[in-house]
């Protein structure tokens, strides 16, 4: 393979088109791309889109920029690109390191040559999506097929139809402590936009549309999820019904643990949490993740009590999956446009 002398401006614009449908948390986007030099690509992260609540130590962000990456990567591979191994910045938690203060260090960067094969999982790109209706019957052959494609990726698959009632239980009660701290419902309310008169309806966040919201749900939502409404629904002890998801989740034909080495940097782990995503969508299954049994830690904790996973490996997100219902649209969430996700050489 040969390196890339440059990409030009209209070449970037369509990459970062594609590496834009990439998952985020609370979809808030915070990847940003330049091209600080001939042949080489940079990610920065926005400092003003992170959750200082629910992702003090900056871990869900880092994990959102991998996944980013891998959507490069995938973009690049289709325009007969090769992505070289990136060079990372520290990762939170070691010594310097941190959620980003401003957008000069790249969290990555790496050099552009030409050739290679398309990824195999490219074509899944532009049907992923996060399904959050009611599973319908899944054919156990399905589920078998994605057993054996995402196990390679850290995943454990859980059937029993009464351990996913358990989880679901647990996420709910998970949930639910999430919400004694008003500062964690504020934080998850200004990315909430549950009406189309949202200045960011179509821009980032989640929308009505994506958390699949009934007409009542948008119309009641607005208020009742207000943060003072909110709050005094939760000293009530009716906020918990507002947000449970335990008929959804039982609905599930199974739900898949994934897992991450517990030393491997949230970067690295993202990139893997996006193929799986793709390797589920490639079988025709859809998902929702429950990130809240991964970010509790008593639900963290009771989760790996009732499972297998290795003494090695840390609990990074729990997926419920299935076949999604007939009409499922698999359409773009909320995006950026592309061309504010690029900034300025050197930035």
């Amino acid at each position: 393979m040969s390196p890339v002398a440059a990409l030009g401006g209209a070449e970037l614009l369509a990459l970062v088109d594609e590496a834009r449908r990439a998952p985020s948390v609370h979809n808030i986007q915070p990847a940003r791309w330049a091209l600080p030099e001939p042949g080489v690509l940079a990610l920065h992260a926005d400092p003003g889109r992170t959750l200082p609540i629910a992702d003090p130590s900056g871990h869900d962000v880092r994990v959102s920029l991998g996944a980013a990456w891998e959507g490069m990567s995938i973009a690049l591979s289709r325009r007969g690109f090769t992505a070289g191994p990136p060079q990372l910045s520290r990762r939170p938690g070691s010594p310097g390191a941190g959620a980003p203060e401003v957008l000069g260090a790249p969290q990555a960067q790496c050099s552009i040559e030409h050739g290679g094969m398309i990824d195999p999982l490219a074509a899944a790109v532009a049907r992923r999506a996060a399904f959050r209706g009611t599973f319908t019957g899944t054919p156990a052959v399905a589920l078998d097929a994605l057993e054996r494609r995402i196990a390679p990726l850290g995943v454990i698959t859980l059937r029993d139809r009464e351990r996913i009632r358990e989880l679901a239980g647990l996420a709910d009660d998970a949930s639910g402590e999430f919400l004694v701290d008003p500062r964690y419902w504020r934080e998850t309310w200004k990315w909430l936009r549950l009406s189309p008169a949202h200045p960011d309806w179509a821009r980032d966040g989640l929308n009505a549309d994506v958390l699949a919201l009934s007409g009542a749900e948008r119309v009641a939502g607005r208020w009742l999820m207000a943060p003072a409404c909110f709050e005094w629904m939760r000293r009530l002890g009716l906020a918990r019904a507002l947000v449970s998801e335990r008929a959804r989740t039982t609905s599930a034909a199974a739900l898949l643990l994934f897992t991450a080495p517990v030393e491997e940097d949230p970067f690295v782990t993202g990139r893997a949490f996006y193929r799986c995503w793709l390797e589920v969508t490639a079988s025709g299954l859809a998902l929702c993740p429950m990130s809240v049994l991964a970010d509790s830690k008593r639900a963290n904790a009771e989760v790996r009590r009732l499972s297998s996973i290795p003494g090695g490996s840390r609990l990074v997100n729990v997926f419920r999956v299935g076949a999604a219902s007939e009409g499922f649209p698999r359409r773009l969430t909320p995006r950026l446009p592309a061309a504010e996700l690029i900034v300025a050489t050197g930035a």
